[in-house]
């Protein structure tokens, strides 16, 4: 299947029942034009899980019109099953219903299952400038969730960056904006630290990296000219370096497990 999103949505002219559950029309890509459009398949009339979504979008009407886009459903169905089905059963949607019968519309969405002649449960949002921004294909078992696809088209209208879980109103993502420093948890919190090591030690410049990256704040001591420090790691008979203070816990050469819990951050 050929990508879709990002592209020119495949332009289409269908019949239609119309939005009033009564009245047969046409329908065609360029009627949608300034608008955001849901285009929606499904698989067949006078079936199981079709009615469930069929009436949930519609029940949803009102805030898709609030958000300044239309709804469109496709089947593989005649207009004339379609005004059987509202008549039997299904009710007024308030939106129109098309009917694929060449199946031409359902292929170029990428939605159509060859050897039944029906539709996978795809679903498309257009933009006013008749791209498609976002689709989605479901099993014929599952249903499709309105509130989603809502919650997707009010992000795409930000024009901005949405997270995971964004929802209409909040803030979207800027890039330039500073990162926050990570947090230190546990013991590192007013605890001194503080690092003995020798330059071209790889181990004490790992450990420094370390301390840096985790925004642990320390003091160097140079073992290379200061003398208290050299006297410090005399008298503990101190060798492996580097030498990290962490309060009241000393931890003598390169041993990170135990640095990171003296830190609280294992």
């Amino acid at each position: 299947m050929e990508r879709l999103v990002g592209k020119a949505a495949p332009s289409f002219e269908m019949e239609t029942l119309a939005a009033d559950g009564e009245n047969f029309g046409r329908v065609s890509l360029e009627d949608y034009a300034g608008k955001w459009l849901v285009l929606f398949f499904y698989p067949m009339d006078f079936t199981f899980v079709c009615p469930t979504e069929l009436t949930a979008f519609s029940e949803c009407r009102a805030k898709f019109e609030a958000a300044g886009a239309e709804i469109l459903s496709v089947s593989t169905d005649s207009v004339y099953t379609h005004l059987a089905w509202q008549r039997n059963g299904l009710g007024k949607l308030g939106y129109p219903m098309a009917a694929d019968q060449t199946l031409r519309v359902c292929s170029d969405y990428g939605v159509l299952l060859e050897g039944e002649g029906v539709a996978l449960r795809g679903l498309f949002l257009i933009d006013p400038e008749q791209k498609v921004r976002y689709s989605v294909i479901h099993d014929n078992n599952v249903g499709r969730n309105p509130e989603e696809v809502l919650r997707v088209l009010a992000a795409l209208q930000t024009g901005g960056l949405c997270g995971a879980g964004w929802k209409a109103g909040e803030s979207t993502i800027d890039p330039s904006a500073p990162k926050a420093e990570k947090p230190i948890a546990g013991a590192a919190k007013g605890v001194a630290v503080r690092v003995y090591s020798m330059p071209g030690c790889s181990y004490c410049r790992s450990v420094k990296e370390y301390l840096h990256s985790a925004g642990v704040e320390y003091e160097e001591v140079d073992l290379s000219t200061d003398k208290e420090g050299q006297a410090f790691m005399n008298a503990r008979g101190y060798t492996a370096l580097p030498v990290t203070v962490i309060g009241k816990t000393e931890i003598s050469g390169y041993h990170m497990p135990k640095i990171k819990e003296a830190l609280g951050l294992s």
